[in-house]
């Protein structure tokens, strides 16, 4: 998550939340609505499938009214989406016990702030023009989903991710990097390990210390000792880019640049399904560290298509679409990348 303010950027994306992201959905991906199983089904379902115990009856009763709430919530939304009426549906996931205010609470802003590292803006060459549609999977530069699990690292993945694909896509390496050395080894960066981080910081980390695969220093989600070795780093940054705050410039760095860091406010993302979310009350209280991957346009909506940290059960298989050239949930607030 991050905690925006004038000067300082702090990223904790699960700080102190169990988080495993093994999302099952009840729903179809075209909202079907759950009335083929009671919500009492359901709800044993849902303990059942995220291993949810309560400390008490009367916790659970709690527990129970919010989920009952949350799946009338899915339904209702569903079937506005097969009624054409908004272009993503809503699912029934981990987060279905949780109301909106304990959800946004979760992904809250960290005590301490990661200082913003001063850098350059990328300048963009005179009448760039790049395709009308981006999906770098389809070129290769982006590898597969991970999971983050329960530490608070979304801005390690987010960072790993742009680099991984700038390696692919300048230097014809496909590594997976180690997001677990970030985690335990930059907080002299200003990064907080399973608390937090910047993906800017982490650049910064790597540009003097360089980062080993993930085979090498493979992903434990816990913060623990450093034991990077230098001699096993397989990268360096020369240091990073950061993009004008707007969409055009966005656009302009995804399509020519590659898979770029961005964050964004999580808060639709608590019980997305699939499609294209559109959500004009989402604000700019950055909390989430993700990659932008893509644009397109489906239906006449112009989309961002990002690339989340919480497995492949999630979303679409692990990515989201967020309406583009809408100015929703910060996207154009932090906009990074790598120099290699």
């Amino acid at each position: 998550m991050f905690a925006v303010t004038k000067y300082t950027v702090s990223f904790c994306c699960s700080c102190k939340r169990k988080i495993k992201m093994k999302v099952f959905v009840f729903l179809a991906a075209v909202a079907v609505a759950t009335n083929a199983l009671s919500v009492h089904q359901h709800w044993a379902n849902f303990k059942v499938r995220y291993n949810k115990n309560y400390e008490s009856s009367s916790e659970e009763s709690v527990r129970f009214a919010i989920f009952n709430e949350n799946v009338k919530r899915v339904n209702e939304h569903n079937a506005k989406y097969a009624a054409g009426k908004t272009t993503y549906t809503l699912a029934i996931n981990e987060f279905a016990d949780l109301t909106k205010e304990e959800f946004r609470a979760r992904l809250g802003i960290s005590t301490s702030n990661v200082p913003k590292i001063k850098t350059t803006r990328h300048v963009f060459p005179e009448n760039l023009t790049v395709e009308d549609t981006m999906d770098w999977r389809q070129k290769g530069a982006v590898l597969g989903v991970k999971n983050q699990g329960t530490c608070g690292s979304c801005w390690s993945f987010s960072a790993t991710g742009a680099l991984e694909g700038q390696n692919i896509i300048l230097n014809k390496v496909t590594t997976s990097l180690s997001e677990q050395q970030l985690v335990d080894c930059s907080s002299k960066y200003g990064n907080l390990g399973c608390n937090g981080g910047l993906m800017d910081s982490a650049f910064a980390y790597i540009k003097d210390y360089g980062i080993q695969s993930e085979s090498s220093y493979p992903y434990k989600g816990v913060q623990g000792k450093c034991v990077a070795n230098s001699k096993l780093a397989v990268l360096w940054t020369k240091g990073f880019k950061d993009v004008a705050p707007t969409e055009d410039a966005l656009k302009l760095a995804v399509g020519s640049i590659g898979p770029i860091s961005i964050g964004v406010n999580a808060d639709p993302l608590q019980l997305y399904g699939s499609g294209i979310i559109d959500d004009p009350t989402c604000d700019d209280q950055i909390d989430h560290g993700v990659l932008a991957i893509g644009y397109g346009t489906e239906n006449g909506v112009d989309y961002w298509l990002i690339k989340n940290s919480w497995g492949t059960a999630w979303g679409e298989a692990g990515y989201y679409r967020m309406r583009r050239n809408a100015n929703q949930c910060g996207i154009t607030t932090l906009v990074s990348y790598p120099l290699i």
